[in-house]
């Protein structure tokens, strides 16, 4: 399978229910964007050619047969040997996949190692990746939170934003943290905030702006609470590979928000251009890299 254009949304399964949660999410993107959907099922080299290995590849095919007739979109289906998070980057390449949808349990007990795969799979894709704990309720999502600092990579989400705001007719929530209350970093901050926010009102997009100062305070649990707080429907976060976070005041805040956030998370690997082939026409997920020349330094935050 490998499509000329990236319109294939990635979606692995294990017949869970957050497996499920995960087809949902995928079902109404897929709607809005005109895409495809690929299932794909994962399996242990020792499993293969086993009667339970046959019997799941009967259940993959049922499985997207059915959502094919019930939402009338094309849904075809894999199934690979390996380890999960290193076949999945392997597929999504290999087809051409827009984007991944994951359901992951998140930290409880031990299904939080379920939480870490999802990080590692995050980390090791050359797309972007949703993460998704819960059944999808709505129609869209209409409250993006959009957490901007002073990085390259933290810039190459608002394009994106932009994309998912016209689509589904959402309201952008740009969202900034500091943890020093020093007046001149709070004064390039909201200089900054100000010029995110400029461009999202040019596109017609709604905006509003939240700036949290809280000394002695962790940015990713500030992020989720927002989040919670205004009711949001997507997160969208920028996790670097090599599980460096370019965007986080802290070590490993991009895998606790993508384990312990309630909220769908987008999470994006940041890129310094197109890859070859990549369709600007029909792509939904184009990175750019400071559109606003907010920066002088990649990652470099300004005292």
């Amino acid at each position: 399978m490998h499509q000329s254009e990236r319109d294939t949304l990635l979606v692995p399964t294990d017949f869970s229910d957050v497996s499920g949660f995960a087809v949902d999410h995928a079902v109404e993107i897929a709607r809005l964007f005109n895409h495809r959907i690929c299932l794909l099922h994962v399996t242990g080299r020792k499993e293969a050619g086993t009667e339970a290995h046959i019997r799941k590849q009967e259940a993959l095919q049922n499985l997207a047969e059915a959502i094919g007739r019930r939402t009338g979109l094309n849904v075809s289906y894999l199934t690979e040997e390996g380890s999960i998070f290193n076949t999945i980057s392997e597929v999504a390449d290999r087809i051409a996949a827009e984007f991944i949808v994951m359901g992951i349990h998140g930290k409880k007990g031990v299904q939080h190692l379920v939480g870490s795969y999802a990080y590692k799979v995050v980390c090791s894709a050359n797309v972007p990746v949703l993460v998704v704990k819960h059944m999808h309720h709505h129609v869209g999502y209409h409250n993006i939170v959009v957490p901007v600092d002073f990085s390259r990579e933290s810039t190459q989400k608002i394009t994106q934003a932009i994309l998912f705001a016209r689509y589904f007719n959402a309201k952008v929530r740009v969202f900034g943290f500091l943890s020093s209350e020093n007046k001149a970093k709070i004064i390039k901050k909201e200089a900054l905030l100000k010029s995110v926010t400029d461009v999202f009102r040019k596109q017609r997009i709604p905006v509003t702006t939240d700036l949290l100062v809280r000394p002695g305070h962790d940015w990713a649990e500030a992020l989720m609470k927002f989040a919670d707080g205004i009711d949001a429907d997507l997160i969208m976060i920028v996790a670097e590979k090599g599980a460096r976070i370019p965007e986080i005041f802290g070590s490993n805040a991009a895998e606790r928000i993508i384990d312990k956030a309630d909220v769908p998370v987008l999470t994006f690997a940041p890129l310094a251009g197109e890859p070859t082939g990549y369709s600007t026409r029909k792509a939904a997920l184009r990175p750019f890299v400071d559109p606003l020349g907010l920066f002088d330094h990649a990652g470099e935050e300004p005292e």
